[in-house]
């Protein structure tokens, strides 16, 4: 018996109600702009993912969140002034790519829970570097000139739709993303083949429930459960979560207590041992 109390929830007969999976993190839509310091948003570190690895689902959300973002910055930045960002950005595959890592890369910055200024520093620099590119590298043939007034982005009903309505897949193989719908389709989004939760349990990025309850593995901070068919699911009853949240700490708690129960009883023998060895010399 270890010091500390708690009840195990044991193996579930009943399946939790499993309701419509919530897209992952990555994809979801957040306000532009840095994030609160100290919040729980702010603390979630986002992901930067491939376009291509994307499924459709998460490509339409994140394209709508991209767009939202460079809006903010386009308006911010000042970046209609002399056309530092050209309007036609959404229609350069290459200025996608750039300004999609810069967005990651300053919610990482401004999320952290320590943020740096010397990071957030070398942020603008690199927005700079990116601008300036964007007029001379990307879109040399694009530029409209030094213009006396400031446009906002915000305020264009056709250049809002001129962005939403681009194609942000442009230049990627038509099979590479056939091939990602296909994927979606047989593992569709909150699902997780056993075969990719066997390599994630190897390598220690989950973490099972207890040895006597496999069943239930936590994986970037949500459970998951085995269904049984070679295949494991999200749980998203949240209340069923904290319950193995709850069960899951008492059983961390009651390890440390027992570990540290043997370590004293160890450290008990070793005395007496030493002193039994002196009383002898």
């Amino acid at each position: 018996m270890s010091d500390t109390e708690y009840q195990p929830i044991g193996r579930v007969k009943g399946r939790p109600r499993i309701r419509r999976p919530r897209l992952p993190r990555s994809t979801a839509t957040a306000l532009p702009g840095p994030s609160s310091h100290g919040s729980a948003a702010a603390s979630a570190r986002p992901d930067l993912v491939e376009w291509h690895a994307m499924s459709p689902s998460e490509r339409a959300v994140n394209w709508a969140e991209l767009c939202t973002w460079v809006t903010w910055l386009y308006d911010r930045y000042e970046l209609s002034v002399e056309s530092r960002l050209p309007e036609c950005w959404a229609e350069h595959p290459g200025m996608i790519e750039e300004l999609w890592a810069l967005m990651i890369w300053r919610k990482e910055i401004y999320g952290s829970e320590q943020p740096a200024g010397q990071a957030a520093r070398y942020w603008h620099t690199e927005l700079r570097v990116v601008t300036a590119n964007a007029a001379t590298y990307y879109a040399s043939n694009c530029r409209t000139g030094h213009r006396k007034t400031y446009a906002r982005a915000a305020e264009s009903v056709e250049l809002q739709e001129r962005w939403r309505t681009a194609d942000p897949w442009s230049g990627i193989p038509s099979t590479v993303l056939a091939a990602q719908e296909t994927t979606e389709k047989a593992n569709p989004p909150g699902t997780m083949s056993s075969a990719a939760m066997r390599d994630a349990v190897a390598n220690g990025d989950a973490t099972e429930l207890s040895p006597a309850i496999p069943e239930y593995v936590r994986l970037r901070g949500s459970w998951w459960l085995d269904t049984g068919d070679e295949r494991w699911v999200l749980v998203t009853d949240e209340a069923f979560a904290a319950k193995l949240d709850a069960s899951a700490s008492a059983m961390a708690e009651a390890t440390a207590a027992t570990q540290r129960r043997r370590a004293s009883r160890q450290l008990f023998a070793d005395d007496s041992a030493d002193h039994e060895h002196g009383s002898r010399n």
